[in-house]
């Protein structure tokens, strides 16, 4: 979404202006575009190609015309079309894979528009394995929007890209199977060689939970990520990830440097229905200061939504970059971990106006996940005579802030 942010003006009137309602073929070059008529189609070597998730899932929809926008679907497949008609074997990287590849082609895409048309710029790397590129550049490709609903020209712009990038990487390297053979595994790919590391795609909150230095987030905050970056204070490092749930949305990160300070849970786990809490969080990077945020509320309910399991509600306010923050009693007691908040935007459509509906997972559910997976935590008899200096002191003196690379 935030891609397309200074888009929606110009998307607004874009039915006005240019006519691509249907896609162009992927076996067909632009005029003046030709592989080297030495080099046989398809090529016949294994291609792994990297793009940002956050732009292969980029969507949204336009109320004015009642119609979604998927630059994200038209980016997949112009790029996969592209490479099809091209390469005998090319594939998308995953990185969880047991594949082998000869060539690895990192793609870094952006949009422009201007005028009814769509511009998609490319640039990319070439890898064989080494930690240099073997060729590097930029592409572009200019073509009608048309109708954005039927996302055809959006789909033109990201397979023309992707052809000049294809024929410039053919024609400068010449590769087959014997030059460029499938030996080099793609679990062993540098992730600092392909993710954009000049700004993160989002961010999100750690704290310290016990002394050796590990931390606690949300899993969520850490999904997608090529490359995680922990940031306390002066000092910077990669996430390296100790333990992970998907089912609780709950993850625990090594950093290998001892703390004094960190989160005890409460023991029992017993929360109090109104009790007063702090969370603390780095929301908004790049909008806010990069200093912790700490806003103050309750405990709204012991329950969550409908279907939801061991998750409570709370009104301190939080943003996107809040998720994996703690609640933190005024005792200084880990009482949960910042999950989610209400889709306000949804209810408004209906009329409702709902304020501060945020929730978290209960300490409880993390004090059965550290349990399985061996992380070393501690349990302090409930200080209910705490205050809130008490409550802010704790949370500030361990979080930590992430930072989220493709």
């Amino acid at each position: 979404m935030r891609i397309f942010t200074c888009a929606l003006t110009v998307l607004l009137c874009l039915g006005l202006s240019g006519c691509a309602n249907t896609k162009l073929s992927a076996s067909k070059l632009p005029k003046g575009v030709a592989v080297n008529k030495a080099i046989s189609l398809p090529v016949d070597v294994n291609v792994a190609y990297y793009l940002p998730h956050s732009q292969l899932n980029n969507r949204f929809y336009l109320d004015k015309w009642n119609v979604w926008v998927d630059p994200g679907k038209s980016l997949t497949d112009g790029v996969r079309d592209a490479f099809s008609a091209y390469f005998s074997n090319a594939r998308l990287l995953d990185r969880n894979a047991d594949d082998n590849y000869g060539l690895l082609i990192d793609i870094d895409p952006k949009w422009e528009f201007n005028a009814g048309k769509a511009e998609m710029t490319m640039n990319f790397k070439v890898f064989n394995g080494g930690e240099q590129p073997i060729r590097e550049g930029s592409k572009s490709y200019k073509a009608d929007i048309g109708y954005v609903g039927n996302g055809s020209g959006l789909y033109n712009a990201a397979m023309r890209a992707t052809q000049l990038v294809i024929v410039d990487v053919i024609n400068s390297l010449k590769p087959t199977e014997a030059s460029y053979g499938a030996v080099h595994k793609v679990k062993d790919v540098d992730p600092h060689l392909l993710a954009n590391m000049e700004k993160p795609v989002s961010s999100g909150t750690g704290f310290y939970i016990n002394k050796q230095g590990q931390l606690m987030t949300a899993a969520h905050v850490l999904k997608h990520c090529m490359v995680t970056k922990v940031q306390v204070g002066d000092k910077s490092f990669d996430a390296n990830v100790a333990a992970s749930s998907t089912l609780l949305d709950l993850a625990v990160i090594d950093t290998g440097s001892p703390v004094e300070r960190f989160l005890p849970l409460r023991k029992g786990s017993e929360i109090f229905l109104g009790e007063s809490i702090t969370n603390v969080g780095y929301p908004l990077q790049g909008l806010l200061a990069s200093s912790p945020n700490l806003t103050r509320g309750n405990i709204s309910s012991r329950d969550a939504l409908k279907g939801s399991v061991g998750q409570f509600q709370f009104s301190a306010p939080i943003q996107p970059g809040s998720s994996g923050g703690p609640v933190v009693s005024d005792g200084g007691e880990l009482l949960g971990i910042t999950v989610s908040t209400l889709n306000a935007a949804k209810l408004i459509e209906s009329g409702a106006l709902p304020q501060n509906v945020n929730f978290a997972l209960d300490a409880k559910y993390a004090a059965m996940f550290m349990t399985k997976n061996n992380i070393q935590f501690s349990e302090v008899e409930p200080n209910l005579k705490g205050d809130m200096r008490i409550s802010n002191d704790a949370a500030l003196s361990s979080v930590a802030q992430l930072a989220c690379y493709q």
